[in-house]
């Protein structure tokens, strides 16, 4: 109860205690349940911290801190399990596209290869972050502004300016798309 108490409050200290206690078992609840990759289990390990402190005001006093940290851990498997097969159906998709293109397109993938990485090498770093959390990953706006700790405003904003760009040179959201999932 105290625990619930000062994290609500935003007490760093509790929260890294908190942290030191249960990373472990998170870790292996994530390791369990992505096949043991373990990049993926510490990079979702991390995000159901970090979505355990961005809601700690959400924390409930009926329930036990390492069940509600679970609970989150949970909701972000789900998440990420969505996430998986939302890429993958559209990286399907793209091959479909890209396969039915034949060789003309190909050619024209080679020489816009160098168009888009030309424009991806000018884009500032936080634009770049945010046009491939969004296209390669699939996050929503909400979730790109809670990670990276920025208004939602500010994450459509790069994501407009970064496809305008794009759109400018007259590269299709679907070269971009193509040319993302290979990097």
């Amino acid at each position: 109860m105290k625990q619930i108490e000062a994290i609500r409050n935003g007490d760093q200290q509790v929260f890294a205690e908190l942290f030191d206690q249960t990373y472990q078992k998170m870790f292996a609840f994530f390791m369990k349940r992505t096949e043991a990759d373990r990049e993926t289990s510490k990079d979702l390990t991390q995000l159901a911290y970090v979505k355990l402190w961005n809601s700690r005001h959400t924390l409930s006093y009926e329930h036990a801190l390492e069940k509600q940290l679970f609970v989150i851990a949970k909701s972000t498997l789900v998440d990420h399990i969505r996430k998986e097969y939302r890429l993958n159906k559209m990286k399907g998709q793209v091959t479909q596209i890209a396969m039915s293109a034949g060789a003309q397109a190909a050619t024209a993938n080679f020489e816009s290869n160098d168009v888009v990485l030309s424009i991806l090498k000018k884009l500032p770093p936080i634009r770049k972050k945010i046009l491939q959390l969004k296209m390669l990953y699939g996050y929503s706006n909400n979730e790109i502004a809670s990670m990276m700790s920025i208004s939602v405003k500010t994450v459509e904003d790069h994501v407009t300016k970064g496809l305008s760009e794009l759109r400018k040179t007259g590269v299709s959201t679907v070269l971009f798309a193509l040319l993302f999932f290979s990097y």
